[in-house]
């Protein structure tokens, strides 16, 4: 029997052009098989930006250099000038204060938040966030075992001299903002800083909410802060999450106790407390932002 007749094409094509082919199938079997880099992109991806949002630097006066970021409504402002929110924490928490006050605002009555200018204050590292969140404690040192123990403290009226004196102009310079409404939210050490705040400064926030604050720090001194002025101006909401223990016990006892003190005086301050059912320490402001951005609107204002 005679052996099968080749296909006469393949006879008459080149040999260079029947290894060509071969490499080219092979490139493309090496290229549907190889996996994908991890952290390739197209080169026409972009980063997601916030829109009507603005970041600036601004220096305190020991040279320090603090980020500003700003978040501004949708529309013109009203004829006093939109209300602001001041967010500490700010490289953690700008985005999502932002982005929930817009949500939130934009259902109007239902949701009771109003649109507001919001601006965040980067804290940077730890060692200054624990320098410009704590008030001076003259003899008086964070003891071993407690939150950013061995950490310098004492830097918080300065901190909050570089808000009022180059943040809240520089706002109003490049903003439309309401001098009357201006508030401070601020977490654990942050949330201690808009306590003291609230009774040291009572001209620079009509509203302050601070979110398992470190009651503990000073030896009890923002109790002491508060025997000294018991008759505070502006509007407190504190929140704690029934999950979080201070140095001090159980954060929800800790912050309802020093509430319940506050609204006891004659004449009763103008202070709220918040219960986070079920929640740590670490999302407690998360867990408590609806409720405080619907704290600071008009129809709670009481």
């Amino acid at each position: 029997m005679s052996a099968p007749r080749r296909n006469s094409l393949s006879r008459h094509v080149p040999a260079a052009w029947k290894a060509a082919a071969r490499a080219m199938v092979l490139a493309v079997l090496v290229a549907a098989l190889a996996p994908v880099a991890a952290n390739a992109a197209p080169e026409a991806e972009a980063a997601y930006t916030l829109e009507r949002s603005a970041v600036f630097s601004l220096k305190a006066a020991d040279g320090h250099d603090y980020r500003v970021m700003a978040a501004w409504p949708e529309g013109p402002a009203p004829a006093t000038g939109w209300p602001v929110l001041y967010v500490l924490d700010g490289e953690d928490n700008f985005a999502i204060v932002a982005q929930t006050m817009r949500r939130l605002a934009r259902a109007g009555a239902r949701s009771g938040v109003e649109p507001r200018l919001v601006v965040a204050i980067e804290s940077g590292s730890l060692a200054r966030r624990v320098f410009d969140y704590t008030p001076a404690t003259p003899g008086w040192k964070i003891p071993a075992g407690a939150p950013a123990a061995g950490l310098a403290t004492g830097g918080a009226d300065a901190f909050l001299d570089f808000l009022a004196g180059r943040v809240a102009p520089e706002i109003a310079r490049r903003w439309s903002a309401d001098p009357a409404r201006q508030a401070i939210i601020g977490h654990s050490f942050g949330g201690l800083l808009a306590l003291h705040a609230y009774f040291s400064r009572p001209n620079l926030f009509d509203t302050a909410i601070a979110i398992s604050p470190s009651l503990w720090f000073g030896g009890d001194l923002i109790a002491r802060e508060r025997a000294a002025n018991p008759h505070p101006v502006g509007r407190l909401l504190i929140a704690a999450g029934s999950a979080e223990r201070g140095p001090d016990g159980p954060a929800v006892a800790a912050g309802a106790r020093f509430v319940a003190e506050l609204k006891g005086a004659t004449p009763p301050a103008r202070a709220t407390f918040l219960e986070l059912a079920g929640q740590p320490h670490g999302a407690t402001m998360l867990a408590g932002l609806p409720a405080s951005l619907a704290f600071l609107s008009e129809k709670d204002r009481k």
